[in-house]
């Protein structure tokens, strides 16, 4: 399978080498996971790789997705992309209540 896109002009083609690679891997990812309609999904690591994951379970219409992560300024990114809460790895866990 394959498919084309127009890279716009104004990006390099070293801005865009990764893209085919990160997405599909993402993408792919959140495809095999076999998500469906309201499931809720954990991904770990909000890397390049990680956010095309949350994304792609986002489109498969995940109602809730939970990213892990390390790095805090990876949070507000993840959120972005589509995850509804983003624990950072190693934060105590805290009860919905609290």
């Amino acid at each position: 399978m394959a498919n084309l896109s127009p890279v716009p002009d104004g990006l390099t083609d070293a801005q865009v080498l990764m893209c085919p690679d990160i997405m599909s891997t993402g993408l792919g990812g959140a495809e095999s996971g076999a998500i469906r309609i309201g499931d809720s999904v954990a991904i770990f690591a909000q890397g390049p790789i990680g956010l095309c994951a949350t994304a792609g379970a986002k489109l498969m219409g995940a109602t809730r997705i939970i990213g892990v992560e390390t790095i805090p300024e990876r949070v507000a990114m993840a959120k972005s992309m589509g995850a509804d809460h983003v624990w950072i790895s190693g934060a105590p866990i805290r009860s919905a209540k609290s």
